[in-house]
């Protein structure tokens, strides 16, 4: 194969032939020169290879970049950084790594006179050699030179990463290095915009750290410690506000929130306060009487019906008695809507169309006609032909609504896990409007091959920045309660799911768990994220024996891949996910859906749904979110449930995997600051990072688990602006 134009370019601008043996000695003039090639040339931050790393694949090379001691503690080998990997001498953070190569030396025993941590230039030869874990390596050292204008070494550096990483780390918290906090650490000079003080502040920094104050300015934490040391950094335009001994917690991040469809719901009707099929009957006809004749009338997701007196779906005929004349869609979550017989003719559905693949038309066990419950792919019967996004600009001014009333509940950033094109154009608008106030990152939801290289160009095309990013893919796998794809079959439920033989539906693209892999392949090979909705303990094991068979040839270990939602994970399935690199999210369904899950799976399932404590044990880095609208997005009873996994019911599903409320605040901040490789900028309250934080109305490390749920937020701070706030 003839190397392409690049790799044209890069060899014709080399001084020397690198594939000829007699001048490797030479190689030292390097350090003259700068005709090299640096690691982001080659290979992703992410750790696959660039078109060009491909191209020069097995030929002999010059890099620039830094030196760091590779953690394998092995004498040969280290790594090449784009940056420092020192420490910075401010804030004690490593910054800028960027992409990296490891390099395993000729002789393991030059390594003790590496100058480490110094700009060098190495020439070597490129081996992409996957499964060895190498992502990108340079296999023999022809030579060594440090760059120009660098005199000293630091030889301490590698004594220093192996005292670091000998401390015990919280599995929970992933933190690669802890750092000590002896004293408040300060970056820069000048006045705050923001002086926050006479609090309970927890930071959770690496130490979980609670201070009395912290300044902040041009959007970032500029100092964090004691009144009296933030106290300096105020200026005669400085802002001071008195906390009064509340507490005080980084900006909370949701990892999956359907953001746009809680927009969309914020012109439905309201159903969450419904106790009974009367009680949902009675608001849609106050809604049916001020919409004009044969329009729609849509409920909100928001809701359960485990809530009401029935504990079911109202069914066509109960609708029908008070929308003749307007087609009804009552959606239930993401996977199931109710319809009234008007909602039933729009959708094409009759007593003899069949059940989609994928899908359950539930039917009268009399007379075969359906009830107006559709589950999973039959309910996008009724979807498809139920009221359209709205014009651009109403859509636009949902959003932001959405974006205030979630900055309302703390909540600074989400996780957006189902967009297309027409609903990323909205996002970017408001951000060209600037009126984007939930940092917001963005997943194209692929279901075929086609889909996925769509999805890809779509994400790789767009420009992120702070306030709107473009990630990765999302896939669906199986359904919900209702459909997912379990090893043993469900329970009979009279009514609604009369198959004894029926386990749920396996969702794969057109062909299959084969193109399932090739899709996951792709994203891989782009250095994206992918997240997987994962329910039932078959499914899981499809999805993560397939991120196994793609990492067999690309590496996935930091892309940030991710299992949404992990109910039934097996110990052999949790092993794996660990092995990989994989991460977790989790959010709190069962606190509306425990109730179908104790009737179609039986208690001993749903006890075991989503086993957050031993998530954690295993050393799994998970994240917590809400799915709302599915449930609601408050995200003060989502850490409720997983402290005490309370539904509300009134009973607990599964005690034993509650975690502590340290535990859940971590889920919501640092850890899903990990998930989305965003942790040295977000996540906790440090100086440098991005002035996001919330106050609360009590401290929920200092109050019983089971109040956490009447927690409110009293003021909301994103970018260094307070974006939602009430007295206190």
């Amino acid at each position: 194969m003839q190397p392409d134009s690049s790799v044209l370019s890069y060899l014709e601008r080399c001084p020397y032939n690198l594939d000829s043996e007699k001048n490797s000695q030479n190689a030292v003039a390097w350090e003259h020169r700068a005709d090299y090639v640096s690691i982001s040339e080659l290979v992703l931050r992410s750790g696959a290879a660039t078109e060009l790393g491909r191209q020069l694949q097995g030929r002999t090379v010059a890099l620039s970049g830094y030196l760091a001691p590779s953690l394998k503690n092995c004498s040969s080998t280290f790594l090449l950084t784009q940056g420092s990997s020192l420490p910075c001498m401010l804030c004690g953070n490593v910054h800028k790594i960027g992409a990296e190569i490891r390099i395993v030396l000729l002789k393991p025993q030059e390594a003790s006179d590496m100058p480490v941590n110094e700009p060098v230039i190495i020439t070597g030869q490129l081996n992409l050699d996957y499964k060895e874990g190498v992502h990108l390596a340079a296999a023999t050292l022809r030579a060594l030179a440090p760059a120009q204008g660098v005199a000293h070494r630091n030889r301490t550096w590698r004594a220093e990463v192996a005292r670091r990483t000998q401390q015990p780390i919280r599995p929970y918290q992933w933190k690669a290095i802890q750092r000590g906090t002896a004293a408040p650490r300060v970056i820069g000079d000048g006045f705050a915009e923001f002086i926050i003080r006479n609090g309970h502040i927890h930071t959770l920094n690496s130490a979980a750290e609670t201070v009395e104050a912290v300044a902040v300015r041009d959007g970032r934490f500029l100092a964090v410690g004691s009144d009296e040391s933030v106290n300096v950094y105020a200026g005669p335009d400085t802002q001071i506000i008195d906390l009064k001994g509340r507490a005080a917690i980084p900006g909370l991040i949701d990892s999956h929130i359907h953001q746009i469809f809680h927009a969309f719901n914020v012109r439905s009707v309201d159903l969450l306060g419904a106790r009974s099929i009367a009680d949902v009957v009675k608001l849609i006809s106050e809604r049916v009487s001020s919409t004009p004749k044969n329009e729609w009338v849509q409920g909100s997701s928001g809701w359960h019906e485990s809530l009401l007196a029935e504990g079911r779906l109202p069914t066509r005929w109960e609708l029908d008695e008070v929308s003749p004349d307007h087609p009804v869609i009552i959606p239930r979550g993401g996977h199931v809507v109710a319809v009234n017989s008007k909602g039933l003719e729009r959708a094409g559905i009759t007593k003899d169309t069949p059940d989609p693949r994928g899908g359950v038309i539930v039917r009268d066990k009399d007379s075969g006609e359906a009830t107006g419950v559709l589950l999973e792919t039959a309910a996008y019967f009724a979807r498809r032909v139920a009221p359209a996004m709205p014009p651009p600009e109403e859509m636009d001014n949902l959003l932001a609504q959405a974006m205030a009333e979630l900055n309302s509940y703390g909540i600074v950033g989400v996780v957006d896990p189902v967009i297309d094109e027409t609903t990323l154009a909205s996002y970017c608008r408001l951000r060209d409007a600037e009126k984007i106030t939930v940092r917001t990152d963005l997943l194209f939801k692929a279901d075929s091959k086609e889909e996925t290289r769509k999805g890809i160009a779509l994400m790789k095309k767009q420009q992120s920045d702070s306030m709107l990013r473009f990630p990765g893919i999302k896939f669906m796998a199986d359904g919900g309660v209702e459909g997912a794809r379990l090893r043993e079959p469900y329970q009979i439920v009279p009514g609604e799911q009369p198959r004894p033989d029926y386990h749920g539906l396996l969702i794969m693209p057109p062909g299959g768990e084969e193109e399932f892999v090739e899709c996951l392949r792709l994203v891989a090979e782009a250095g994206l994220q992918a997240q997987v909705h994962g329910v039932g303990d078959e499914t899981i094991d499809v999805i993560i024996r397939s991120y196994e068979k793609v990492n067999d040839e690309v590496p996935i270990d930091g892309l940030h891949w991710c299992l949404m939602h992990a109910f039934l994970p097996s110990e052999e399935a949790i092993k794996a996910m660990h092995d990989l690199g994989t991460m977790v999210t989790v959010q709190d369904h069962p606190v509306l859906l425990g109730h179908n899950q104790k009737r179609w799976w039986g208690e001993k399932r749903a006890e075991q749904a989503i086993p957050i404590r031993k998530l954690i044990d295993s050393g799994l880095l998970v994240g917590g979110g809400s799915d709302g609208p599915v449930v609601p997005v408050d995200p003060f009873l989502s850490m409720w449930w997983m402290t005490t996994r309370q539904t509300l019911l009134g009973y607990a599903l599964g005690p034993s995997q509650a975690i502590t409320p340290e535990e859940a605040l971590e889920l919501y901040t640092i850890n899903n600051a990990y998930i989305l490789g965003v942790e040295e900028e977000r996540g906790s309250i440090e100086p440098g990072k991005l002035a996001d934080m919330t106050i609360l109305s009590q401290d929920i490390l200092d109050i019983d688990p089971d109040e956490i749920r009447n927690t409110k937020a009293l003021m909301t701070m994103v970018d260094g602006k307070i974006v939602y706030k009430r007295d206190f």
